[in-house]
């Protein structure tokens, strides 16, 4: 029983931590990646294709890497609680079943 009790503590704490950073982490992911986007597209491009246009590529990557690690951390987030709502509600009895009788 201990042991579930630190399970529920455990899993809410990292809700907690996840809903107050989720967004810090998936900006920062973005604001990192940008630059580094651009470095690498810019080889990647030649020359032939301006940098303005490198640059606006690769901020757009950055919003979509961004979006993308902003929705892994909420389904991160709804997988952590759902397991620690699980656990809160979970008294070992059986779920109640209608059972038609014709």
């Amino acid at each position: 029983m201990a042991s579930e009790h630190d399970r529920i503590r455990t899993l809410a704490g990292r809700v907690r931590w996840l809903d107050r950073y989720r967004r810090l982490i998936a900006i920062g992911a973005a604001i990192v990646s940008a630059p580094l986007l651009i470095l690498e597209l810019s080889s990647v491009l030649g020359a032939e294709w301006p940098e303005m246009h490198a640059t606006l590529l690769s901020i757009m990557c950055g919003v979509i890497l961004w979006w993308i690690v902003e929705v892994a951390l909420v389904w991160l987030t709804a997988v952590w609680e759902t397991e620690c709502d699980r656990l809160i509600r979970d008294r070992g009895v059986p779920p109640a079943r209608v059972v038609l009788r014709k």
